[in-house]
This record gives structure tokens, C-alpha cells and sequence, in this order.
């Protein structure tokens, strides 16, 4: 299971970026009717949704140069002529 996430962590951190997404969506649709919610709860969900959003694209990408970086290394060097 670990070896797994392992060789899918960019997708899986692109998925969030979805997801996190799609809930400041709902937060901003809701805002915009009026509804700030319970000490404004529905602003608070919408700033940490974005936060989440933006951290999990961050994770994305230093996954996805980790992956470029593990297999240029992997792969033979040849000398120039």
C-alpha cells in the first residue's frame, strides 16, 4: 500500500487540489446566497479550503521533480563525441 501511494503521490495530490477545490466552490456559492454561516464559518472554510488547495499543489509539484529528478538518475549517461 505504501509502495503504491508512493508511485502515485502526484495524482493523488492533484485529486486533493480537486477536492479542496470543489469544497471553496460550495463555500463561496453559499457565501454569495448570504449565508456567512455560524461565526462565519463559511468564510473561515473557504480561506483554509484555498490554503489546502495551494499546499496541495505545492506537494504535487515537488513530488512530480522528485520523480523527473529519481529517473534522470536512473537512466545511463553517455559521453559526448
Amino acid at each position: 500500500m505504501i509502495s503504491w501511494v508512493g508511485r502515485h503521490q502526484v495524482g493523488l495530490s492533484l485529486a486533493m487540489v480537486l477536492l479542496w477545490l470543489a469544497n471553496a466552490a460550495i463555500q463561496a456559492i453559499a457565501i454569495a446566497n448570504g449565508d456567512t454561516g455560524a461565526n462565519g464559518g463559511h468564510v473561515f472554510s473557504l480561506v483554509l479550503a484555498l490554503l489546502l488547495a495551494v499546499l496541495s499543489a505545492a506537494s504535487a509539484v515537488v513530488a512530480l521533480t522528485a520523480k523527473k529528478k529519481k529517473t534522470a538518475k536512473e537512466q545511463p549517461h553517455r559521453a559526448a563525441p
